[in-house]
Formats: structure tokens, C-alpha cells, sequence
């Protein structure tokens, strides 16, 4: 997440660097990806 979050970018400032990644955070969390588990609990 890292590596794809800050690749290529240049910050001037640490609230600049914050801002950047609580704006990846809300660009990734526009189209959730829903993960169906596939085991059941009852089988263990």
C-alpha cells in the first residue's frame, strides 16, 4: 500500500504528506471491493 500510496510524489511538508495519504485513503474507499470468505465456521 505504501509503495502504491507515495510512488512518484514530492512533499514539501508533513501535513502535506498527511494530507496526501488521508486523500489515498478516501479515493480507494470510493469503490469498496466486497471479499466473500470461503470457508464456513461451522467446519472447523
Amino acid at each position: 500500500m505504501t509503495r502504491q500510496m507515495l510512488k512518484g510524489i514530492r512533499v514539501s511538508s508533513k501535513q502535506e504528506l498527511v494530507d496526501r495519504i488521508y486523500q489515498y485513503f478516501d479515493e480507494v474507499n470510493e469503490t469498496p471491493v466486497v471479499y466473500h470468505w470461503k470457508y464456513r465456521m461451522d467446519e472447523f
